[in-house]
């Protein structure tokens, strides 16, 4: 009986040997390249604050308080950046051979980001929120996740290139897709998907839609409505954090490299 016990114990140390260094001593997927204010990084189940050059690794939780932000730059050269009052995972990551799978998360505030293309092989990268995913290949883009009135919203503009938007439903299930590409944005709440030109998209004349989607203002197509209107509405409304205090963003990170 104790011959038995004492070999059960020996088995947790070694297994407790053979995990804990390979937790603790992850590869890391990327670094910060600016950190500013008041910014936590998980990694582990240990908070952190980070500095320019930390290692960001896998499943790591980076939190931005009120007038911080930080930028990250990742394995394949794709950039990231977070604004105030941001929650931000790395659910995902890696580069190997001719394939790449990066899958992010962003529960609240502002994310900007520069997706390197990835040529010659299979690429996934996508930034799910409460209430949609966005899917990339190589293109710019800006999400911003709050509550407006009161329902979550996530509003997903495109800068560069093209990428797909898919509206969850209240479990996480996809009910519709439709793609934007630079100078639209797509606004999903409630499982709906509304699509328009930017601001400044509209003032280039750029105000076209992409093929297949309707180009008629205000038109409603299945769950994915177009419309030069909802663009504006998105700007104006007041995104909120928790309960009711206003979270304002003063300021976006830009990443050079």
């Amino acid at each position: 009986m104790i011959r038995t016990r004492l070999k059960a114990i020996l088995v947790a140390l070694l297994v407790i040997q053979l995990v804990i260094p390979s937790t603790i001593l992850a590869a890391a997927v990327g670094q910060f390249t600016a950190v500013v204010g008041d910014v936590t990084q998980t990694s582990a189940g240990v908070v952190i604050k980070p500095e320019v050059k930390s290692p960001i690794q896998v499943r790591d939780l980076i939190v931005t308080g009120d007038r911080s932000s930080v930028s990250m730059i990742f394995d394949d050269e794709s950039t990231i950046g977070l604004a105030a009052n941001s929650k931000f995972e790395v659910k995902e990551f890696y580069v190997k051979d001719k394939t790449r799978k990066g899958l992010f998360s962003l529960a609240l505030g502002k994310l900007t980001a520069d997706v390197k293309k990835f040529i010659g092989g299979d690429s996934s990268f996508e930034v799910g929120t409460p209430t949609a995913v966005a899917g990339v290949r190589g293109t710019g883009f800006e999400i911003v996740v709050g509550m407006v009135g009161t329902q979550m919203t996530t509003t997903i503009t495109c800068t560069a290139g093209a990428l797909s938007v898919s509206a969850l439903s209240a479990t996480g299930v996809v009910v519709s897709t439709t793609s934007i590409v630079a100078g639209q944005t797509a606004v999903v709440s409630g499982g709906a998907i509304s699509v328009s030109a930017t601001v400044a998209g509209a003032g280039a004349g750029a105000a076209g839609v992409s093929a297949g989607t309707a180009a008629t203002a205000g038109v409603t197509v299945g769950t994915v409505a177009v419309g030069a209107a909802v663009a504006a509405a998105a700007a104006a409304a007041v995104v909120t954090t928790a309960g009711s205090e206003t979270t304002t963003t003063h300021h976006t990170t830009t990443t050079h490299h």
